[in-house]
């Protein structure tokens, strides 16, 4: 009997050991599928710049902030409430897919904001299993990417028209070699001022992640709400980038136009589609859950021409006062030219949370959408990446953006020499108010807020107006390991 009695409970307990879930199977990280990472370009194309810039041309002057026409659209829908998230994710958080212009087709696509909280949620890892990641699995983690009905959003990163792979957001924690094969003596001062992503990643990766989530709902809500305007910008970078390989016109077709054939950054040969902005929606900083979002409609306008020059923010420049603080001069500038208020960097430092290790362009935009009027005529600011623009749709976005709804670009490059000849020494990434521009010259006119002499007695006096031609400031924004511009 105690040998039958015994037999049972052994049969008794393999039972149960077999249908024990293995849990350890369930952190096992996917593969993001690495390959060789093409976004940024592996040399910049230097730029030859007639001479130093030009003045501040005022003969077109706007008024800052003045709204030339009803927005042209708006969000097809609007958020209907903030689900409250439930349970704690057991799994490490989804890697997108590595190939493709999107997410795969198994994978969510938000149509409510409940869904974007949701997504959110789910896909932010735990505490302990964040700080036991590598540099890799953190940075998958922390850039992670979503679907907003047709477009796709990646943290950190803004607008997409790709989604990056797991190689590729690894490499962006390293930091871009500013040299180019003419300049291997070219001195490297100081950084003036944007955060790397590697320091966003790793101030990401030390909130808890209650405090995690909420700041990446912060910036969730502004692609939600400028997810539109993200669509625009990308069928106008499709009407401005020619097919890769066009196919021949049969033959007894009629001849083609000369001239008409489009090369890498030629004049498209249809209609671009017109930018408008989003409908702009007052938030707070944090939602709290379980609230709604209301709706805010705009009136479709006829579309408007831009101008063959605009300028605005006359007068309105500023000079960074730390080294590290072109973000906070850069919205100093930006506010105080909507407002007429013009408040200390120091202020603006801290509602940015701008540390010694720069400032994140989402916080920028954030805090436009949210202390500024721009909205009111451009809508919702976004962060937008522009890898896969090329220098004419880039021109033509900020015609649009500035001559036609007089609001400004941030600008975020790469500071270096041969792209602003001004400069004496080559910096790290910085922001710049983007604030006009000439299409007879194709120049866009920026407020620099950098001043080298400052913090540098060999340096030179490079703060205040300047003209840059427009290919010369998009290189320098592929340059930067974002690629990327908030408008």
């Amino acid at each position: 009997m105690l040998t039958a009695a015994r037999g049972a409970t052994l049969i008794l307990l393999g039972a149960l050991l077999a249908q024990a879930p293995l849990t350890a199977q369930a952190y096992q990280p996917q593969d993001p599928g690495y390959r060789e990472y093409t976004g940024r370009p592996t040399t910049d194309p230097a730029v030859d710049p007639t001479g130093d810039p030009a003045g501040d041309p005022s003969a077109s002057q706007t008024p800052a902030g003045a709204a030339t026409g009803a927005p042209s659209w708006s969000p097809t829908s609007d958020p209907t409430g903030d689900p409250t998230p439930t349970g704690s994710p057991t799994a490490t958080p989804t890697t997108r897919p590595t190939d493709g212009p999107g997410t795969s087709s198994d994978e969510p696509v938000a149509k409510s904001w409940g869904d974007v909280v949701t997504e959110v949620t789910r896909t932010s890892p735990g505490d302990v299993q964040l700080r036991s990641a590598d540099t890799s699995a953190q940075a998958a983690s922390m850039l992670r990417c979503f679907k907003l009905d047709t477009e796709n959003y990646c943290l950190g990163l803004g607008f997409v028209d790709k989604v990056p792979t797991g190689a590729q957001r690894h490499a962006l924690m390293s930091q871009p070699d500013p040299r180019a094969a003419d300049e291997m003596n070219a001195e490297q001062d100081i950084p003036t001022g944007d955060l790397t992503a590697a320091a966003f990643v790793a101030q990401r990766a030390a909130l808890p992640k209650s405090s995690r989530v909420a700041v990446e709902l912060d910036e969730m809500r502004a692609a939600w709400n400028g997810r539109e305007k993200a669509r625009e910008l990308r069928e106008i970078a499709e009407a401005n980038t020619p097919p890769p390989n066009p196919e021949p016109a049969p033959a007894g077709s009629p001849a083609q136009t000369p001239g008409a054939t489009p090369g890498p950054t030629s004049a498209p040969t249809r209609t671009a589609p017109t930018v408008g902005p989003s409908s702009p929606k007052p938030t707070a900083p944090t939602t709290p859950v379980g609230t709604s979002t209301p709706a805010g409609p705009q009136t479709p306008a006829a579309p408007l021409a831009a101008p063959s020059s605009a300028y605005i923010m006359k007068g309105y420049q500023t000079s960074q006062e730390k080294g590290y603080w072109c973000g906070p001069a850069t919205f100093q500038s930006i506010d105080w030219a909507d407002d007429k208020q013009k408040d200390t960097q120091a202020s603006w430092a801290k509602d940015l949370g701008s540390t010694t290790g720069g400032t994140a362009i989402s916080a920028m935009v954030q805090q436009t959408n949210l202390k500024t009027g721009w909205p009111k005529s451009a809508g919702t600011y976004i962060v937008q990446n522009v890898s896969g623009w090329n220098a004419q749709t880039f021109f033509a976005v900020h015609q649009k953006h500035l001559g036609v709804y007089k609001a400004p670009v941030i600008e975020h490059v790469q500071l270096l020499k041969r792209y602003f000849p001004y400069l004496a020494f080559n910096h790290s990434g910085h922001y710049q108010v983007g604030r006009g521009y000439n299409k007879a010259n194709g120049t866009i006119a920026i407020f620099e807020v950098f001043n080298e002499r400052r913090f540098n007695s060999r340096g030179n006096v490079t703060d205040g107006p300047k003209n840059i031609p427009a290919s010369a400031l998009f290189n320098a924004t592929l340059a930067n390991s974002f690629q990327n511009i908030g408008l």
